[in-house]
């Protein structure tokens, strides 16, 4: 898929948990309250995306500042597409507030944690 080859970001060291991993455990510990933050923080990270490169801004050129590396594909696709694998390529940036914010949206809706901390 052209999309993957636009934004890659570096490896997770080893004897680290997977995002993936983490995202498992905050789901199963939270529930809906993890889904509604991760979504609403991908909304709003998408619809940014979108917004920066419509205005012309340079993502790319943004995300290489954070570590993330782009190649010249993501000039041959339009906004939308561009704004997609911009905002995939961001989710090391979105996945700490997430995980800070899960407890917070949690207590919000009245949901306690389905599991204690280890």
């Amino acid at each position: 898929m052209v999309l993957k080859l636009i934004f890659s970001s570096k490896e997770e060291g080893e004897g680290q948990k997977s995002k993936g991993d983490q995202a498992k455990e905050l789901l199963a510990k939270y529930g809906g309250a993890y889904l509604a933050t991760s979504i609403t923080l991908s909304l709003i990270s998408f619809a940014l995306c979108y917004v920066l490169i419509n205005a012309g801004v340079d993502v790319q050129t943004l995300l290489q500042k954070v570590g993330i590396t782009t190649d010249a594909t993501g000039e041959k696709v339009g906004t939308f597409a561009l704004a997609y694998a911009a905002h995939k390529a961001a989710s090391p940036i979105r996945f700490p507030p997430t995980v800070a914010l899960t407890p917070i949206v949690a207590g919000w809706i009245g949901k306690k944690a389905d599991k204690e901390d280890k």
